[in-house]
């Protein structure tokens, strides 16, 4: 019930914002441009509650799969010319402006969000593009790659880090990828097809690979067994009561097993080697190695190297983005990739409890898709309408309003569709597939 509570409200948070953000674009555009808003709606279909002030109603409707910005005269049997506050009265290059506001807000507001996070800074293990574990008979182990094996490029993109390798093979499910790795200081390139897996957050890729780990220490917190047992940022352990390490997850093996008990660990540091006890403590999951803390960065940003970072990160989340849309087109693909309402809700609630940089995370990554969804050219979202306005320009003249129709009738069809598709995976994903 605590989960379901949070979901709610990380789902009002999270999608309630960034809807009121795009719809806001087009508003405030619109009003510059002096054309009478009738409708401002968060969510589509039966009108639930809301209040009117002046021209505009501002809703709150029934399905909350995205909103809407109703302009006077923006439907063509509707307009009436002689008034010159409505949509289509106005010329093509403000309408053009007015459709594109939504989306713009949305890419802005995942640009912004990403910068404050750079310039807030946060503490992250540094995780190589090293290879610790390779699954028998997985994808990794199908293409012939081992531990040790350091990933250079994923398909030609750059991998900088795990996160970069994981994102690659999340995205790429039933793909071909083709993979450069360094093994013995030899550049090598092999080609690896992730498998589909449930994950919490939808079907990913899985190849069935662990990041190594070294065993060398960041730093000890003051007061806990590892400082007890004296143990030093650098030192690096090599032994647990008696038995050869040579990365953390071994480190967790040993852990798990003590179940609490002492440890007998042999250290480096230097060149020098020594023995010690890591003090007997209860399991806890926020300090699982008793004061031990893995090596770390602190990646904190000023103003603009911050922006400047947020750009890359927003553009290379856009080319995996069409991507993703590519492999709808293609056999690799499927619609199960797709989620909506219940989904989003459960992932927004996540990173809620989670904590507040997640959460804006979260919004960031949101808001760049349904910002470069809008712009996609499918009837009915404001990609669809730029469309038109586009084709209406180069052919110097309006489409006949038949045509528009049917346009509209293409569109309201494809959206009432998708909408099926993503409320019947999101049923089966988070109600039937949860259960068991």
């Amino acid at each position: 019930m605590q989960n379901f509570a949070t979901n709610l409200i990380g789902f009002g948070i999270v999608l309630g914002f960034l809807i009121f953000a795009h719809e806001s674009g087009h508003f405030v555009v619109a009003k510059l441009f002096r054309v009478r808003v009738l409708v401002f709606s968060f969510g589509f279909g039966k009108r639930l509650f809301g209040f009117r002030k002046g021209p505009t109603d501002y809703r709150v409707s029934l399905i909350p799969l995205g909103g809407y910005v109703r302009m006077a005269g923006d439907i063509p049997e509707e307009n009436q010319p002689g008034n010159p506050d409505e949509f289509l009265s106005k010329p093509k290059w403000q309408r053009f402006l007015i459709m594109v506001a939504g989306p713009f807000m949305n890419i802005v507001i995942a640009i912004a969000f990403m910068a404050i996070l750079s310039m807030v800074g946060n503490e992250t293990i540094i995780i190589r593009p090293i290879i610790g574990e390779v699954s028998p008979g997985k994808p990794a182990a199908r293409a012939g790659l081992l531990p040790g094996d350091r990933i250079v490029s994923v398909n030609g993109e750059k991998i900088n880090d795990f996160d970069d390798l994981k994102l690659a093979i999340g995205m790429n499910s039933g793909t071909a990828l083709r993979v450069d790795y360094l093994r013995n200081g030899q550049l090598r390139t092999t080609t690896m097809t992730p498998d589909r897996e449930n994950s919490e957050f939808g079907p990913v890729g899985f190849a069935g690979i662990r990041p190594y780990f070294d065993t060398t220490i960041g730093r000890v917190k003051a007061g806990t067994p590892a400082a007890i047992a004296g143990l030093r940022t650098s030192d690096r352990i090599f032994a647990i009561n008696g038995k050869p390490i040579t990365q953390l997850s071994e480190l967790n093996t040993a852990f798990d097993a003590a179940k609490g008990a002492a440890l007998a660990l042999d250290v480096t540091r230097g060149a020098a080697r020594f023995h010690t006890i890591l003090p007997a403590a209860k399991n806890d999951p926020n300090d699982p190695y008793r004061g031990i803390i893995p090596p770390t960065v602190i990646r904190k940003l000023s103003l603009i190297p911050a922006i400047k970072d947020s750009v890359e990160q927003n553009w290379k989340m856009l080319r995996l983005t069409f991507m993703t849309i590519g492999r709808l087109f293609r056999p690799e693909g499927s619609v199960k990739e797709l989620s909506g309402p219940l989904s989003i809700a459960r992932i927004s609630g996540e990173m809620l409890r989670r904590g507040w940089m997640n959460t804006v995370g979260l919004m960031a990554l949101i808001s760049l898709q349904l910002g470069i969804m809008n712009l996609l050219p499918i009837p009915v979202l404001d990609g669809g309408h730029i469309m038109v306005l586009l084709i209406e320009g180069v052919a110097r003249r309006d489409l006949s309003l038949r045509v528009k129709e049917r346009i509209q009738q293409v569109g309201f069809a494809v959206l009432a569709a998708l909408m099926v598709v993503v409320l019947y995976n999101d049923v089966i994903t988070n109600v039937f597939s949860r259960k068991g």
